[in-house]
This record gives structure tokens, sequence and C-alpha cells, in this order.
């Protein structure tokens, strides 16, 4: 016997939920990171149980009222609340009836960055995350938007080949600098981060995000550059191609898409 399909209004980020559970057992820069490169893809509910709506089955209707929900951390700072299941936001809500507002999870981000301090995700579990406004800008570089739209396209799929090279093109992408230190445990030199293949070939790692790169090594410098480098790069090194983001899910590009495109 088969269980019945999951609606598909349903919103149960699983994705982050795994990184939280991570970040319950252990709170270090790798799993904080990796909590974040996944709010990139994906859905998380804010609780809008406050809001004031004349016909609450169809909502948003000229004088309405929307209410969403925030919360103060010890030092007064306004924390977004979000959720990544109604089950988890209906344990937190303190309301009589909860109502939830489904969001891209980097659009829930983008809100906090512009209306509040910082959001809260999974509020009340052992997993609560918090992250402020300078730790989300910090893990995304200057353009939240394509850093997202980048990873969301290697999560969710869908897109070609050829249009993903192109938004890469367009953005800005990350490479990182993998500190050497010498017997004394003092920096003297960094080596560009890569990946090796099970066939032994070598690829350059390129990352959407700095968060990205963290959550692979957390001691890594996030040098913001443009994809053509990187390419330029590979191949005088004579790798094979580009593996983005390392961690997973990720793309790998061989050197021989970029020869043929030229």
């Amino acid at each position: 016997m088969t269980s019945p399909e999951q609606p598909k209004n349903i919103v149960e980020n699983a994705r982050v939920q795994e990184a939280l559970d991570t970040w319950a057992e252990q709170k270090d820069p790798r799993a904080h990171s990796d909590v974040l490169r996944r709010t990139a893809a994906g859905q998380l509910l804010l609780d809008i149980s406050h809001s004031e709506f004349a016909d609450p089955e169809n909502p948003m209707q000229e004088n309405d009222k929307l209410v969403v929900t925030s919360v103060h951390d010890s030092e007064g700072k306004d924390l977004l609340l979000a959720f990544t299941d109604n089950p988890r936001l209906e344990s937190f809500s303190q309301a009589e009836k909860t109502t939830s507002l489904a969001q891209p999870a980097a659009a829930a981000l983008l809100q906090a960055l512009e209306h509040h301090d910082g959001i809260a995700i999974d509020a009340g579990t052992d997993g609560t995350f918090i992250a402020y406004n300078d730790e989300v800008r910090r893990a995304f570089g200057d353009d939240l938007g394509e850093a997202t739209k980048l990873a969301a396209a290697i999560v969710d799929g869908g897109v070609e080949l050829d249009e993903f090279v192109r938004m890469m093109k367009d953005a800005v992408v990350y490479i990182g600098g993998i500190p050497v230190k010498d017997d004394e445990g003092d920096i003297i030199g960094y080596n560009v981060a890569s990946a090796t293949r099970p066939d032994g070939e070598s690829l350059h790692a390129v990352f959407t995000s700095p968060a990205e790169l963290w959550a692979w090594e957390p001691g890594a410098v996030a040098q913001p550059t443009k994809l053509d480098r990187v390419v330029a790069s590979a191949r005088n090194d004579g790798m094979a191609g580009l593996v983005v983001n390392p961690v997973g899910p990720a793309a790998e590009l061989k050197m021989e898409w970029f020869e043929e495109s030229a």
C-alpha cells in the first residue's frame, strides 16, 4: 500500500532541516555556513498569524493588514521569524490560530536584510538558527539575489547548460584561497581550492557564494572574481574543468565545453 502524495502546497524544507540537525549538535563555522548556503533554495514559512483579514479565506484584499511576526533578542535586535515547516511554526507561535505565508528562502533572507536586524529559523527547536544581517551579507557577498539564483539553479535543476554558464558569466563568483602554514602554524601562502575526480583529473573549484566555500573549507579566503578568469586559470594549470559548489549538489563543467563555445 502506497502513501498518498504530499500536496504540492505543503512547505517542508528538508534540505535546510538537515543542516539545522547538524547545527543543533555542533555550532561551528562550517555548520553555520552550511545552513546559510542551503537557504539559497527552497521555501521558508513566515508567521502572519496576527494579520487582519476581512475574509481569511481570501486574504490580501484592500484594507487588509499583513503583519509578519518577528522577535527581539536579548540585545533588542529585531529578528524575522522563519520556519521550515508548519508544525514547527505552530509549536512556537503563541497565536490562537496560526497562519503562515510561504516565501522563497532567499526572499526571506532579503526581507530580513531590508526590514529587520537578522533572521531566526525554526525558533523553539534544538536547531534554532540565528543569522544577523552582517553575517548574511558576508555569506552571500555583494549581491544576494545573484548568488542565490545561481545556487538554486544547481539545486532545483531545470536550467540548460548554456543558460547556466551565461548566468555565471554575468555574476560574481568566488574562488577559495586555502592557507598554507609552516611548522610553527604561521600562514606562508595560499593554494587555490581545487578538487580531484576519481580518475585523478583535477578540477578548479568555483563557488556561487562565500557560504558555499566556507561550508567546504571554513578557513579559506573567499576571493570574488569572474568566470572567464577562472576558466583561464584552469586552462593554464592543465585542469579538466570546473566544479561549481563542490559541497553539493555540484555542477561539473568540462574544459572541452569552453573550448567548443569559444
